[in-house]
């Protein structure tokens, strides 16, 4: 049984097509702010070398409805076959409507909705699925902090006094002692 060069070659091209042009995808993960209304997400994504050669390459879903959202991507970092190492992703969201959304990126993903200046809007930082999250959005709770207010008149809660109380002398001190030199 012997399959003709022929067919050999469709399946392979089938199998290279199927397998190296589809789009890879990026879960975002968030946590909607208390605010009601629309703001903005904003994040850093990285990409593997040679995956992404243009940011019309990289796309923002809804993935609830499939839909494109419009976005703000601004390259940072190239790696050195010229392709994008890092990329900041800046784009619309509201606390009303509230979905998950989707990167999709690859050689067969074209960008159509895009927006280059932002509207005044309260931004919340994303971050990749599999990303630690950024060190501004670590939350600790640190427990109850407790404030003692002493009004008492003890010396060491005037120990500022005495270093300014030198200077103040030593001050005095040169100018009556440079003063009395200039008259001689």
């Amino acid at each position: 049984m012997c399959i003709p060069m022929k067919k050999l070659l469709l399946i392979v091209v089938v199998f290279a097509y199927v397998f190296i042009g589809r789009a890879e995808q990026i879960d975002i993960n968030f946590e909607y702010p208390d605010i009601e209304g629309d703001f903005y997400l904003a994040g850093t994504v990285f990409f593997p070398p040679s995956s992404v050669m243009s940011v019309n390459n990289i796309l923002i879903l809804d993935t609830s409805t499939k839909k494109e959202i419009a976005s703000k991507i601004t390259v940072q970092e190239r790696w050195p076959d010229d392709s994008i190492m890092s990329v900041e992703i800046i784009f619309p969201a509201s606390s009303q409507k509230k979905t998950t959304y989707t990167i999709h990126y690859g050689s067969d993903i074209k960008r159509r909705k895009t927006f280059s200046e932002p509207a005044v809007l309260p931004t919340i930082s994303f971050f990749p699925a599999g990303a630690g999250r950024p060190v501004e959005n670590v939350d600790i709770s640190v427990g109850q902090i407790n404030v003692r207010v002493d009004k008492s008149t003890n010396i060491r809660y005037w120990w500022y006094i005495v270093p300014m109380a030198i200077l103040l002398f030593l001050t005095v001190y040169r100018s009556v002692r440079t003063i009395r030199t200039q008259k001689l």
